[in-house]
């Protein structure tokens, strides 16, 4: 069995495919494209590139390649089954936690990467996150930053924002969640020291609250406090 990449590149076609019941009459009904290596029993992640860059949904390949029928008119294609994710997951969190780059296009995931890349690209954890050693300094001086970690917090956060409340995987078909970002309670700035870090000392909350919590850069709002001023307002 083999991982493969079911690519678009037209994130326009895509959710109008999508808005449409995801019709396969033609071949110009469906945006995604399979690599010719396809073949029966291969599972495949549908994904979105051009400006979105996300993982948007999975499925399995029920037969080889065979000459179509009705609007395909002998046109090779293969059946599919396709089940769409709720939450759409970011290319580049796939990126931090495997090192599978963002897809330009339709194509076999490497043997190495394919367990890892199926599961990250669905949004599971590679294995279970609660806790791990962050704020090495790096060389450019920033600090350093655990992806595992930061994935189970998103997930953990379901899409809403601890500060203002707001579902954002319910805004723009999905694509709202990007707005969010994983917010460290205990600031790794505040020692100098790498320190581990525990699942709940993370929040994940949008830009806009984020933006809020370092309104003063030598004290960050607490979430209380955050939800104070927002409740004022």
């Amino acid at each position: 069995m083999q991982t493969l990449i079911c690519y678009s590149s037209d994130s326009r076609a895509y959710i109008k495919w999508l808005e449409s019941g995801c019709p396969d009459e033609k071949p110009t009904d469906v945006p995604f494209r399979l690599p010719d290596e396809t073949k029966k029993g291969d599972r495949y992640l549908l994904y979105v590139g051009g400006n979105d860059k996300t993982y948007v949904g999975w499925g399995t390949v029920e037969s080889n390649w065979r000459s179509g029928t009705r609007g395909w008119d002998g046109l090779k294609h293969v059946q599919v089954v396709d089940h769409m994710f709720r939450t759409p997951i970011a290319g580049d969190d796939v990126l931090a936690t495997t090192g599978f780059k963002p897809p330009r296009t339709y194509t076999v995931v490497n043997e190495s990467l394919a367990t890892a890349v199926w599961r990250a690209a669905r949004g599971k954890p590679l294995s279970q996150t609660d806790r791990a050693i962050e704020g090495i300094l790096t060389e450019s001086r920033s600090r350093s930053r655990n992806s595992g970690l930061r994935l189970a917090a998103l997930q953990r956060a379901g899409g809403v924002c601890s500060g203002c409340g707001v579902n954002f995987s319910k805004k723009h078909e999905g694509l709202g969640e990007r707005c969010l970002v994983v917010h460290h309670t205990k600031q790794l700035k505040d020692t100098d020291q790498p320190r581990e870090t525990k699942l709940s000392e993370l929040a994940v909350v949008c830009a806009n609250c984020h933006m809020m919590i370092h309104i003063n850069k030598d004290r960050a709002l607490t979430l209380t406090q955050l939800k104070k001023r927002i409740r004022r307002t």
